[in-house]
């Protein structure tokens, strides 16, 4: 049997010297088993992509970093770069219930 499995990902842009951050889709569901994948988009160039994860208690737990040069992995969490930088997907393979939260990215400028 399979469980609706809500991963939201909240939309967090803000501007610094008319750089932009923003995130895609503002929601996602999925399935216990299933992958998910959200994104990450930057306007300008940046160091590194920060995803983060908030249960519904309000904890925040990091994730991972994506390095502007690299991939990157934490068990089932897959941060991915693309697009010369401006871009990081964060996959998550065989969704589980707890992963149910918020997501979120931020992003270190140059």
């Amino acid at each position: 049997m399979r469980l609706p499995l809500p991963l939201v990902s909240l939309l967090c842009a803000f501007s610094c010297c008319g750089a932009q951050v923003s995130q895609s889709p503002e929601a996602l569901e999925t399935s216990e088993g299933d992958r998910a994948a959200m994104a990450c988009t930057y306007s300008s160039a940046y160091q590194a992509f920060q995803w983060y994860r908030q249960v519904p208690s309000g904890e925040i737990t990091h994730l991972l970093t994506v390095a502007s040069n690299e991939n990157s992995t934490n068990g089932r969490f897959t941060g991915e770069r693309l697009e010369s930088g401006q871009k990081s997907f964060l996959h998550v393979a065989e969704t589980r219930l707890e992963d149910s939260g918020r997501y979120f990215c931020a992003v270190g400028a140059q």
